[in-house]
């Protein structure tokens, strides 16, 4: 679904992507890991357009990107849904016009189609009739569940998640897992990209993992890959000890 060929991206002296490969395997919920400042959100940003390569290729579902123009990104936009770490949520806006605000901005639906799909989707998300309410009124997971409907509403072929579990409980955190889960089999030919180093949610719903460092693909595999790893680097990741070539700052 998306190939990211020796891609390279610096910020004046910082190094954040330092010939960066990898291919997104369509129909499958891959996860990009790694510790903070090792270049995940930058690379899902190279998957929209927000951020520019200086150097490398950024395909996706086939098409060439790294010089698209803009109206080229837009369209390809429309393809992908992303759920941000907060939901991004206008709190002036009911919950029915926040999930209703793509479909109204590139579809043209009649008034009672556009209720038809919002009530659809909240249904699909597990949040039916709360269409009224206003974002402030909502915990911090059912506002992420909603970020989530409102992310489907044009029904795309890509579903990008940017730390969805972040600050967020066990309980709540597995509940985000589980829909993860529940909407890459309820959606038809939909992929899945979660960023995340929660290793917790990577280990149970990841299909697929790319593990980060150094601006780098280090390791990559299905979550048995992962398990079964003899890479010191890998194993001092998913268990998050202190003890292996990651330095761990101690506070």
């Amino acid at each position: 679904m998306i190939s990211l060929i020796n891609v390279k991206k610096s910020f004046g002296n910082n190094h954040v992507l330092n010939g960066l490969n990898l291919e997104i395997p369509k129909h499958k919920i891959s996860f990009i890991i790694g510790r903070s400042g090792e270049g995940k959100s930058v690379t899902l940003k190279h998957f929209i357009g927000i951020l520019k390569p200086d150097s490398g290729e950024i395909w996706i579902d086939g098409v060439q990107m790294k010089n698209a123009k803009e109206d080229e990104w837009i369209e390809v936009r429309k393809k992908i849904g992303i759920l941000f770490q907060d939901g991004a949520l206008f709190d002036s806006l009911t919950i029915s016009e926040n999930v209703s605000f793509p479909i109204q901005n590139h579809l043209k639906l009649s008034a009672i189609e556009i209720e038809n799909v919002v009530s659809e989707l909240l249904e699909l998300v597990g949040l039916p009739g709360i269409e009224n309410k206003y974002p402030p009124e909502l915990s911090i997971g059912e506002r992420k569940r909603v970020g989530l409907a409102r992310a489907l509403a044009l029904k795309p072929q890509l579903l990008l998640y940017d730390e969805p579990t972040t600050s967020m409980d066990p309980l709540v955190s597995d509940l985000i897992d589980k829909l993860i889960y529940s909407t890459q089999k309820k959606m038809s030919g939909i992929t899945s990209v979660v960023v995340s180093h929660d290793i917790t949610s990577v280990m149970s719903i990841a299909e697929y993992i790319f593990l980060l460092h150094k601006g780098k693909i280090y390791f990559q595999g299905t979550p048995e890959d992962f398990r079964s790893s003899k890479d010191d680097l890998v194993k001092q990741f998913l268990t998050g000890g202190r003890n292996g070539p990651l330095e761990v700052p101690i506070a």
